[in-house]
C-alpha cells in the first residue's frame, strides 16, 4: 500500500464539514493517510457573518437535512444559541485556535473539539476563553497554545485562509467540506457526498483507493 496525503478544505462553522466530520475521523486514522488541513474562511473577513432571521432558517434546515442523512447532533442548546440577536459567526478566531493548536499536533482534534462545543454545546467559537478552554480539554500546553494563538493571528491565519481559497479554486471545487488528491500534477476531488452516514463504505473506499495510488 502507498502512502497518500488528502487534503482537506473546511470550515469551523460549516454545517456540512461537521457532516462529514465521522468520514474525515476514519481517514485520519487510516495507518497510510494523512490529513493535510486547509481552513477556507467561509465566515471570515467581509463574510463574517450577522445572522438574520432569513439565513437562520436558511441554517437551520439545512441542519435537519444533514442529522437525518448522517445521525449528527444539533441540541437544543445549540438551536438556543441559532437565535440569540445580534449573534456574529466569524471564522478567522476558531481558525486561529486551529492553527496554534497544530503547533502542537493537535490541529485535527481541535476542529472536533471546535465542532462539538458549537453543535451540541451551544457555545460560541468566536469566543477566545471559549477556545482556550477547548485547548485545555485537549491536552494541550495551555501556555504555548496562548503564545502560538497570538502569533498565528498576527502573522498566520490571514495567509493561511488566503492559500487555502486558492486551493480551492485550483481544484474546481466550490464549497466546503472538499477533499482533494494530488495525482500527476492534478488535483482530483475526492467524494465525501456519496459516503455522508457510511463509515463502512467509506473505510473500503479508502483501502481501495490506497491501494490504487501509485
Amino acid at each position: 500500500m502507498s502512502n497518500i496525503t488528502l487534503h482537506y478544505i473546511y470550515d469551523p462553522y460549516c454545517g456540512w464539514c461537521y457532516a462529514a466530520a465521522p468520514l474525515i475521523e476514519v481517514a485520519a486514522k487510516h495507518p497510510n493517510i494523512h490529513i493535510e488541513m486547509h481552513g477556507g474562511g467561509m465566515l471570515a473577513g467581509r463574510s463574517r457573518l450577522h445572522l438574520d432571521d432569513d439565513f437562520r432558517q436558511h441554517i437551520i434546515q439545512s441542519d435537519k437535512r444533514i442529522a437525518s442523512m448522517t445521525g449528527q447532533v444539533f441540541s437544543d442548546d445549540y438551536l438556543t444559541m441559532l437565535h440569540e440577536p445580534n449573534l456574529v459567526m466569524d471564522s478567522a478566531i476558531p481558525q486561529t485556535a486551529i492553527l496554534a493548536a497544530t503547533k502542537q499536533g493537535k490541529g485535527f482534534e481541535m476542529l472536533k473539539a471546535i465542532q462539538k462545543a458549537h453543535y451540541i454545546s451551544g457555545r460560541h467559537i468566536n469566543d477566545t476563553s471559549v477556545l482556550m478552554d477547548l485547548a485545555q480539554s485537549i491536552g494541550l500546553d495551555v501556555a504555548q497554545y496562548t503564545t502560538d494563538y497570538a502569533l498565528c493571528e498576527q502573522n498566520e491565519t490571514a495567509a493561511h485562509i488566503q492559500d487555502s481559497q486558492k486551493l480551492l479554486g485550483q481544484s474546481g471545487a466550490s464549497g466546503f467540506p472538499t477533499l482533494l488528491i494530488q495525482q500527476n500534477a492534478q488535483w482530483l476531488r475526492v467524494p465525501l457526498q456519496n459516503y455522508l452516514g457510511a463509515t463502512d463504505k467509506w473505510q473500503q473506499f479508502l483501502d481501495t483507493m490506497v491501494k490504487a495510488v501509485k
